[in-house]
């Protein structure tokens, strides 16, 4: 046997069996099997990181069994390598590689002692000890240079750059990295020119030369996969993800960070799946998902802590404030920012500290202190622009003119808002530029200038809409609608300034347009309703996903059962039972994510809505109303087959909500069931019906007139969702008691279904559990079964979710009469079987 075979077998044991073959080969226990688990490690370490692992491990055990000083020396260095490169501890690196080093110089190997230096100045470089690592790297380059080493010379030019990378001096890591390059190309290394091109291309990202450092990236990648590197491959997806978040494409960016982390995860590199993770929550902050941003912070910012990685730390602390803002947390989020300079300025980052600063001059913004929010965002201006950083340096430029918008000096706003939009646009940053169209927009309606506001709200439009357009799934597209609904409401006010009837229905196509899509484009075929796995990872995802429901199933089930009668739940079992049941949505969350980033959406461009098409569908019989609210007061569209007009002023949307509330809070009493309330049912019915009223007063009193006797058509808005429309009460009757109500989330929703064929419905199927919550469950089944020529009613123990299934899928009707969970930060699971609560549907 070779020394190169014994090493493959060591590299595959475990440490027992590593000692024995080490005794049954004792011969060949040697310096060269040494040097052979030396190259087995370099070969595999992007390749195979386990068997890197293996052969790490080996040489540690070989050393204490022939202690010489080169095998020690030699297992000291790759130990630290293993530490860098594989566990992420740093400190634990340059123990290993200092020992490494002095061995090696002790035994007049100083090109060998030098090369140790190569990993060494990158551990200090990720622990923020940037000077030692310059002065290390470059002694050690002076070294190689000495021999003709140009692969190792190489090797130390790429660290280098990669520190001046890491401080944002994007020039001079360019500079070194085409350096290491030459030297790369004349010893013909594909590894590390597929390594060095990985870096260059991120260099030139920065620099914002997309062209060539797109080209650079697939190359690299191409060498990578060629070579079988995954780490390199992993780190390559992971540019690429960030290269396209910077560019607003939005679904190759999450497809691309998805597919980095599932690669680390797979080669079990946590710090690096780690900061993978941090580039997605980049990713989800940028798409306005918040609150999974800051719960990915609040993660992985302790795990860069205790491995000693500064700048990933200081860089989580920043984007987590972000988050905090986002979630109107502003005294956590200035503790945060606190922390993040801190950090950023002990490792000399001036454009880390400048981000800081911006944060700042948004949350100042935000308080209204908007003097001190444009001198903050001045601050930051300078090391962006010394960075070429111009989507931060814009930003922070934008946030300037927006501050000085809002204390009133429109002009100067002006030219900068212009000056700023033209490099956006100069420079491919199409957030940016949509920003500045939005405040130019507001800037030209405060001087009196529609014409010029209703332009540029237009085009405001036109970037979300480009933007919006690829993403991945309806999750992503709502949560990066929510901050840009400005415009829409802005071009919607100004149709409806000028009261004709063409701008009227031209406002309700911008109130369509704010609308989510995601139901229409299922209806359409365009999105899939269930996902189906392309690979074992997501058949996995997959399984877990239907595992975790059938738990929340459950869990919720015995949240709905708990206040039985004259019982009061026990708080303690109450809150352990959320508690469980919230850990089961947040994994449901974070899987279904999983599976969605990687998704391709065909999200076509919005077309502007038919009016005349609805008018049609409606005929003389039916009545839309679709609400909306300008400036927290409510208005109504109302669309028959004769028209289009809009009833503004209908009231405080504010106080619509506090009215519902209420109501809300009188219905709730009935969760402790209809015996233990039925003394007191006459009280709780008048009080009921105060509410009802009050909400039948503003919300459809006023367009009385224009009804007519005509079928009714809801399409709510906001918390109006939650009001039952069907049920207000006039003062003599409910609204259901004179006229049909149905809902639909959209007029665009509205008009796919009416133009859909009409079928008899022939077979249903009608489920219902009844219980003292819902005790006239079984009446209501009973009275729908007489509608149908062919009904299949599940009652009590028949109610069960297989029964549902094995009979949903062939009725024309499905009508559950259940208890639903309903959670709009969460996906739908399936219904929960066990209490019950009448499910209305919408039909004609």
């Amino acid at each position: 046997m070779q020394q190169a075979e014994l090493a493959a077998l060591l590299a595959a044991a475990d440490e027992a069996e590593q000692t024995k073959l080490l005794a049954e080969y004792a011969s060949l226990a040697d310096t060269r099997l040494a040097q052979a688990l030396k190259k087995l490690y370099d070969d595999t370490r992007s390749s195979d990181p386990p068997c890197a692992a293996g052969a790490a491990a080996a040489l540690t055990t070989l050393a204490q069994i022939v202690q010489t000083p080169e095998v020690n020396a030699l297992a000291a260095w790759t130990a630290g390598m293993a530490a860098l490169h594989l566990d992420g501890q740093m400190e634990l690196a340059l123990t290993h590689l200092d020992q490494a080093a002095a061995e090696f110089t002790s035994l007049g190997q100083p090109l060998t002692a030098a090369a140790t230096q190569v990993s060494r100045l990158h551990a200090l470089a990720v622990l923020g000890r940037y000077d030692e690592a310059l002065e290390c790297g470059l002694q050690a380059r002076d070294v190689f240079v000495t021999h003709e080493d140009n692969l190792a010379a190489g090797k130390i030019e790429q660290n280098l750059g990669n520190i001046y990378f890491r401080r944002d001096a994007y020039r001079q890591a360019e500079q070194l990295y085409r350096a290491a390059r030459e030297r790369y190309v004349a010893v013909g290394d594909q590894i590390q020119l597929a390594q060095i091109d990985n870096c260059l291309a991120s260099a030139l990202t920065w620099q914002h030369q997309f062209r060539a450092a797109t080209q650079l990236y697939e190359q690299a990648l191409a060498r990578a996969e060629a070579a079988g590197l995954e780490v390199t491959q992993a780190e390559i997806e992971s540019n690429l993800g960030g290269q396209a978040m910077f560019q607003g494409r939005y679904d190759r960016a999450l497809d691309y960070l998805e597919r980095s982390r599932r690669r680390y995860t797979a080669l079990d590199m946590p710090h690096e799946a780690a900061t993978i993770e941090k580039e997605l929550a980049d990713a989800y902050l940028e798409l306005n998902l918040a609150p999974e941003a800051a719960a990915i912070y609040a993660r992985v910012g302790p795990l860069f802590a205790e491995l000693g990685m500064q700048a990933e730390q200081a860089w989580a602390l920043t984007h987590y404030s972000r988050a905090c803002l986002l979630l109107n947390r502003p005294d956590e989020a200035y503790t945060l920012l606190v922390e993040a300079r801190a950090l950023h300025a002990s490792e000399g980052n001036a454009i880390g500290e400048a981000m800081a600063a911006l944060i700042e001059a948004q949350l100042y913004s935000i308080e209204g202190d908007y003097e001190w929010a444009a001198l903050t965002a001045a601050q930051a201006e300078a090391p962006f622009a010394a960075a070429n950083a111009w989507e931060w340096l814009l930003l922070a430029r934008w946030l300037r003119a927006e501050a000085i918008r809002a204390l009133g000096r429109a002009r100067e706003a002006e030219t900068l808002l212009a000056a700023v939009l033209r490099e956006a646009e100069r420079q491919t940053l199409p957030q940016v530029a949509l920003r500045c169209y939005t405040s130019l927009g507001l800037l030209a309606a405060t001087l009196g200038n529609k014409v010029q506001a209703e332009t540029a709200f237009k085009q405001a439009v036109t970037l979300i809409e480009t933007l919006r357009a690829p993403l991945p799934a309806e999750e992503f597209y709502t949560a990066f609608m929510a901050d840009k609904l400005t415009p829409y409401t802005e071009l919607a006010r100004l149709c409806l300034a000028d009261g004709s009837p063409e701008r009227v229905i031209e406002a309700l196509d911008y109130v369509e347009r704010a609308r989510s899509r995601a139901l229409v484009d299922m209806l359409r075929g365009v999105l899939p309703f269930r996902p189906k796995p392309r690979d074992a990872f997501e058949s996995e995802l997959l399984t877990r996903l239907e595992e975790l429901r059938h738990e929340l199933n459950w869990f919720y089930s015995q949240l709905n059962h708990l206040p039985q009668e004259d019982v009061i739940p026990n708080p303690a079992t109450l809150t352990a039972l959320q508690e469980a049941a919230r850990e089961r949505e947040v994994a449901i969350l974070e899987t279904t994510r999983q599976l969605q980033q990687r998704g391709q959406s065909n999200l076509t461009p919005l077309e502007p809505l038919q009016i005349e098409q609805v008018q049609q569908s409606l005929g003389p019989d039916t009545t839309l109303v679709e609400y909306f609210s300008l400036d927290g007061q409510l208005l109504a569209f109302i669309i028959t087959h004769e028209q289009v007009e809009v009833v503004r002023r209908l009231g405080d949307e504010a106080g619509v909500e506090a009215e519902l509330k209420q109501l809300r809070f009188q219905l709730d009493a009935l969760r402790y069931g209809a015996e233990r309330l039925r003394p007191h049912l006459a009280q709780l019915t008048g009080r009921v019906r105060h509410y009802l009223k009050s909400l039948y007063d503003v919300l459809l009193g006023p367009l009385e007139s224009r009804l007519g006797n005509r079928r009714l058509v809801i399409a709510p808005h906001r918390a109006l969702h939650y009001v039952p429309f069907h049920a207000l009460y006039d003062g003599s009757n409910y609204v259901i008691e004179r006229r049909e109500v149905c809902y639909t989330p959209s007029a665009t929703v509205l008009q796919h279904c009416l133009a859909r064929p009409l079928r008899s419905p022939q077979r249903a199927v009608l489920l219902g559990v009844p219980d003292s919550q819902a005790p006239r469950v079984r009446d209501e089944v009973s009275a729908l079964a007489s509608l149908f020529p062919d009904a299949t009613v599940l009652l009590d123990q028949q109610a069960t979710l297989a029964a549902l299934r094995e009979q949903a899928p062939n009725a024309d009707v499905l009508h559950l009469a259940c208890h639903g969970q309903f959670r709009p930060d969460n996906p739908p699971g399936p219904p929960v079987m066990g209490a019950a609560e009448n499910t209305r549907g919408s039909g004609w």
